[in-house]
């Protein structure tokens, strides 16, 4: 019985580190999009409570600006008409991009 005991071939080797430097090349930036859309995520999370709690309160002002975490949401205020006002905050995500929420409420 014979025994081929020489283990991998150096051709072997560089061509399982290529593919493994491939793959990991070309998953490392859908990792970081779904980080930095997770993070976004919670700043939605947090301007939409925001906007709960001034549309609850009814402190119908033209303009606020609040800041929670490093990032400054904007508050505003339109006349709609017929008794309806809309609230709406503003921030910039972590893409930089201008995000925008809005609700109504009747007076």
């Amino acid at each position: 019985m014979s025994k081929n005991c020489d283990g991998f071939t150096f051709v072997e080797t560089i061509v399982s580190l290529v593919l493994l430097l491939f793959i990991t090349t070309a998953l490392l930036p859908l990792v970081t999009h779904i980080m930095v859309e997770r993070q976004n995520a919670a700043l939605k999370s947090e301007a939409q409570q925001l906007l709960n709690d001034e549309m609850s309160n009814h402190d119908q002002s033209t303009e606020k600006t609040v800041t929670i975490r490093g990032v400054v949401y904007t508050v505003s205020w339109t006349n709609e008409g017929n008794k309806i006002k809309k609230a709406c905050v503003r921030w910039n995500d972590y893409v930089d991009r201008i995000v925008e929420r809005c609700g109504y409420v009747k007076q």
